[in-house]
């Protein structure tokens, strides 16, 4: 009995020594000379090592391994603590649990994002002051960007640093006041620049801006950079975010640099050049990179017009084979229609109604032939198997065009390569300087030539809708809405209308609430004075016809003025109306408050 036990402790004693050894051949870890065990080959292949994650925080570690497993309890009850303090408005312990939550789960993105969000949205606006809420801001970024150094192949992380840098500098109430901050701290530009360097970027360098200063959105364009950078490589992944969005930031973020700093007032070659660029990053770079799609096909949205010519080319070759074999399937598919969806053919397609227009779309496709009506009469072998082949190929590239329509319908693709190559034209940076002097000209109270000049930027934008009318359908022409108001209430305070015949009435009646098309002027009453001027002698006076009710032909006054004929030889000329005046008439005119 004693022997059995003995031997049992033996075999025991062997299979642990062999579980040992075993374990160690598994779980050895990776150095610089070896790959490391099975499990460290593992974690290295699927990119789970904390060393490919990130950065190792020794604090961070030693705290996971205090809490024996109890890490996700404690983070819970730090979660509610830091509620406590936000409600209390303890802001400075709000900060500091912050970064006890991070130690704890330092790969948790969640984490990063939602309090980063929290110290620059909620926590910032609980600041009068706009240099605290600025400094609230910061916090939230410096926090995001740390979550960074952690998790340098997460992309998504990176891409919301962009995010915050682009949207909370500039769409905030405060950008205004942000704008003028952010380019003079030399400080937090450097805490930027810690980051970046590892992408190989340089906030001084690749964010300069006006004034030769780092620009908000030019750094989240670095960011954006970056995190394509991670994706591109393979580091990282973008999850379910749409690779079309993804990929379509950085350069927007040229854009909105550019767009920005016209509206600040550097119109001229920086924001000519950053057009220019965000046009050529937008259509080259962009336009031509390979973007995942749903179907398991990645796509290229510039594609598309390669697409279209090739169809066109196929389409030709495939009519030239079938000849009127076509025109003769669809007559016969015509007379078999039914009536309703004969007659909404013959209505023209601008009055169809809404049942019409439905009818003639079932009609339109009832008569269209199918390649096997076609391939079925063709007699002749090889050239049936030719129109077999060209219909392959034209349904291929059909589909192919339908998928990348909408990828590029997500992110207007044609409006943003439209308005970008029209932007850094000589004659947009002209129309948006007219506008930024009109501006100015109306905050000085100069609003004769506010007006004069806000006339000639109308007439110039008025060439670029005409030349490209989806920039005027489109709903970012908004950003010229704040301008037409401005116009209204100008043309308001000097006493005139809006002109009948203004350039962008259709602008006004899209951004203006409760605006109303003028009428136009009533032309009776000035042809019958045109008529009147024609008969009348040239040196009659208005004494000779007293019985007349409108005013002499000699007077300026407007023909829908109340007549007032025993008085009208007595108007002084004074009484003119100013806005018959030319425009170089009227402007010395306008007192200013200096002349005043």
């Amino acid at each position: 009995m004693n022997n059995g036990s003995f031997i049992r402790k033996i075999i025991y004693g062997g299979c642990i020594v062999v579980l040992l050894i075993l374990n160690s051949f598994l779980s050895q870890p990776r150095t610089s000379n070896s790959a490391g065990g099975l499990l460290a080959q593992k974690r290295t292949e699927y990119r789970i090592a904390k060393a490919e994650l990130g950065e190792i925080d020794p604090t961070s570690e030693a705290m996971r391994l205090s809490m024996l497993g109890m890490d996700g309890i404690a983070t819970l009850i730090l979660w509610n603590q830091l509620n406590e303090y936000q409600k209390t408005e303890q802001y400075d312990h709000v900060n500091a649990i912050c970064e006890q939550i991070t130690h704890l789960n330092p790969h948790f993105l969640s984490v990063w994002e939602y309090q980063a969000w929290n110290l620059s949205y909620n926590i910032s606006r609980e600041f009068d002051n706009y240099r605290h809420r600025y400094l609230w801001v910061k916090k939230g970024l410096e926090y995001q960007m740390a979550g960074t150094r952690y998790n340098y192949d997460e992309p998504k992380l990176m891409n919301a640093v962009a995010h915050f840098f682009g949207i909370k500098f500039g769409y905030a109430d405060e950008k205004t006041q942000y704008r003028q901050i952010f380019p003079d701290d030399t400080e937090f530009h450097a805490e930027i620049n810690d980051y970046l360097s590892k992408a190989g970027s340089n906030v001084e360098q690749d964010a300069a801006g006006v004034g030769n200063k780092p620009d908000n959105w030019l750094v989240a364009r670095l960011w954006n950079q970056w995190s394509d950078r991670v994706v591109d490589t393979g580091a990282g992944k973008i999850g379910n975010a749409s690779p079309a969005i993804f990929f379509s930031n950085a350069p927007k973020r040229m854009m909105s640099f550019a767009e920005f700093i016209e509206k600040e007032g550097a119109i001229g070659d920086t924001a000519q050049t950053a057009w220019a660029k965000g046009n050529e990053e937008w259509t080259n770079d962009y336009g031509d990179r390979d973007l995942p799609t749903s179907w398991g096909i990645p796509v290229k949205l510039n594609d598309y017009k390669r697409y279209t010519a090739q169809l066109k080319e196929l389409r030709a070759k495939a009519n030239e084979l079938i000849g009127p074999l076509d025109a003769e399937i669809r007559s016969e598919k015509k007379a078999k229609l039914p009536e309703d969806q004969l007659a909404a053919l013959e209505v023209p397609e601008a009055e169809r109604t809404g049942e019409q227009l439905l009818a003639a779309r079932k009609a339109q496709e009832a008569i269209t032939p199918k390649p096997a009506d076609l391939i079925k009469r063709i007699n002749d072998p090889k050239k049936a198997i030719e129109i077999r082949r060209l219909y392959r190929d034209i349904t291929d590239l059909e589909f192919l065009q339908g998928i990348i329509d909408k990828q590029k319908s997500v992110v207007h693709y044609d409006y943003w390569e439209t308005r970008s190559s029209t932007e850094m034209t000589n004659r947009a940076i002209k129309a948006r300087s007219l506008v930024y002097q009109a501006n100015q000209a109306f905050e000085n109270a100069n609003l004769v030539e506010s007006r004069d000049l806000y006339n000639q930027a109308w007439d110039l934008w008025a060439e670029i809708y005409a030349e490209h009318p989806e920039l005027k359908d489109d709903a970012a022409s908004g950003d010229l809405s704040d301008e037409l108001k401005t116009y209204a209430q100008l043309l308001e305070q000097l006493g005139e209308t809006l002109p009948a015949d203004f350039p962008l009435m259709d602008l006004m009646e899209i951004h203006i609430p409760g605006f109303q098309r003028p009428a136009p002027p009533a032309t009776s009453s000035k042809d019958e004075t045109e008529e009147e001027k024609a008969a009348k002698p040239m040196d009659e006076t208005p004494a000779a016809e007293p019985e007349m009710k409108k005013p002499a032909p000699m007077t300026d006054a407007p023909a829908t003025e109340t007549p007032m004929p025993e008085k009208t030889p007595e108007t002084p000329p004074t009484e003119k109306p100013a806005a018959d005046k030319p425009a170089e008439a009227a402007k010395p005119e306008a007192a200013t408050p200096a002349a005043e």
